[in-house]
């Protein structure tokens, strides 16, 4: 990303329910992002995974959100409708790209909340740039629990990879959710983001990082975050569920509680990965006392 010339050409269109727009915020990259609701700015943070976008990854979240925040999901660089530069990507592109963003948008003590992939984006962010940040709300991230040292001892499920086929993404989706009726309806959405130009090389540029982040020194001292996260004086807590099969509660969850014990821990029963997508209304409720705010009750 260092070599893009950074713009700020914008424009934008409406779509009900939420506000969506398309902007030349981020080193020339185009960048696609779903906004709603007034007030303080909440930037929703999206994990990883073939076809996934920030709009759609926060749906069940964003109205409910939005009626205290000012809400922005955006799609991260080489993922959703965000351009797709055939680069070479790893865990910091995608933090600069965060950066970058709230930086176009001008916006001030943000708050964030990241799950899985994104969780880890979220911190990394929040340990460059503290204060520029309020609160961190962080969902199941087995990427986090690397990131200090943490192994899952072999508990793990693995991720399936994606061949650009419907069954392959299949089969991720149901590892990472826990309510098997969604599966269906995911599937479409997902499927014709995975499927646009661009999406696979940026998949296949992370597992090639992947692979040398687990021997190259020097991309690990950059990834690693164990004793900057101690030192952390910005507020976060942990959202996990308990039925998490890529991430299991046990040992990641539990190890990150015991290494950072101040930080709020809550294990929600009956969820999968994505918590907030299985369990919405619970979600929606810790993220809101966590930030100091109530979801608004309708009569």
């Amino acid at each position: 990303m260092s070599g893009m010339a950074q713009q700020a050409v914008r424009s934008a269109w409406v779509v009900v329910p939420q506000v969506q727009a398309l902007r030349e915020t981020v080193y020339g990259v185009k960048t696609h992002y779903t906004h709603a609701g007034e007030g303080d700015p909440l930037v929703l943070v999206h994990g990883g995974g073939p076809g996934v976008s920030g709009g759609h990854a926060w749906e069940h979240n964003i109205p409910v959100l939005a009626e205290r925040f000012h809400v922005y999901a955006l799609d991260l660089i080489g993922n959703g409708y965000t351009d797709k530069p055939l680069i070479e990507y790893s865990f910091q592109t995608l933090v600069s790209h965060v950066a970058g963003f709230i930086d176009a948008l001008n916006l001030s003590e943000v708050r964030l909340a990241g799950y899985s992939q994104g969780a880890y984006v979220a911190i990394k962010y929040t340990l460059e740039f503290p204060a520029r940040v309020r609160q961190v709300v962080l969902g199941g991230t087995g990427t986090l629990a690397k990131a200090v040292g943490l192994s899952d001892g072999g508990r793990s499920v693995k991720l399936p990879g994606f061949d650009g086929t419907k069954e392959s993404l299949r089969r991720f989706l149901e590892v990472n959710h826990g309510d098997p009726s969604e599966i269906n309806s995911l599937l479409e959405t997902r499927y014709r983001v995975a499927a646009l130009p661009g999406h696979r090389e940026y998949h296949a540029s992370m597992a090639r990082y992947n692979t040398i982040l687990n021997r190259d020194a020097s991309e690990q001292q950059v990834f690693e975050v164990r004793e900057r996260l101690g030192k952390l004086t910005v507020p976060w807590c942990l959202v996990w569920g308990e039925q998490d099969r890529s991430a299991p509660v046990d040992p990641l969850g539990y190890g990150l509680h015991e290494l950072y014990p101040k930080a709020p821990f809550y294990v929600v029963r009956g969820s999968g990965h994505a918590v907030h997508h299985d369990k919405p209304e619970e979600y929606n409720r810790l993220a809101l006392d966590f930030f100091g705010a109530t979801a608004v009750v309708r009569h």
